[in-house]
């Protein structure tokens, strides 16, 4: 993996070390360097993944701009939420299990979204766009199989992975599969292999 030292992130974005620590340590735009010794046998140098660089800049734009850190943070997170691939949205009425799913999946480094009925599902799905939505099939309202059959008959949602879960015995696996499920599990969920297919999922 590419990396850099602070001496080269300060070649090329005009600030101080002393403002690279504070983005670094009181800010927490990106983590501390790994130390190691110098090639030359000199002292200790730090290492930062060669994406802190470009952090660095896409900070000091928008501090040119005259945003306030709380702004800039704001703004960061919205771009890692739109960048990143690990993000669930999870659709269950059951708000115990459906926050108990969140933590769990919160970590193990995922995005996580939540929705208790099928309406709402669909206005998350199209604002947060999740690479994964985990389906609770018997939803009020809009079931989980007509949730299934909208997000395949729309060319915006048609690739999102959609694992069903259901504790009701009328819907099997080939009725869930045919509605346009990925995969299924019944109630009781075992939490690991839900976690590792998701993850397979991403692979």
């Amino acid at each position: 993996m590419p990396r850099i030292t602070a001496a080269d992130i300060l070649k090329v974005v005009p600030i101080t070390r002393k403002t690279l620590w504070l983005w670094q340590k009181k800010y927490l735009f990106f983590p501390d360097p790994q130390k190691e010794g110098h090639p030359n046998g000199k002292g200790i140098i730090g290492y930062y993944p060669a994406w802190v660089g470009e952090r660095c800049r896409r900070v000091y734009a928008l501090q040119k701009k005259g945003l306030t850190i709380s702004m800039i943070k704001e703004i960061l997170e919205e771009e890692k939420i739109k960048k990143s691939t690990r993000k669930v949205l999870i659709v269950n009425d059951e708000r115990k299990f459906c926050d108990l799913l969140k933590n769990i999946f919160q970590n193990n480094g995922f995005i996580v979204k939540t929705a208790y009925d099928g309406w709402t599902a669909g206005k998350e799905t199209v604002q947060f766009q999740p690479t994964i939505i985990i389906l609770d099939i018997t939803l009020p309202g809009i079931d989980g199989i007509e949730v299934c059959k909208e997000l395949r008959a729309d060319e915006k949602t048609e690739n999102i992975k959609i694992i069903a879960i259901s504790g009701n015995s009328r819907y099997t696996e080939d009725v869930v599969i045919e509605a346009g499920a990925n995969s299924f599990f019944s109630k009781p969920v075992n939490f690991e292999n839900l976690l590792s297919l998701s993850n397979d999922y991403l692979e």
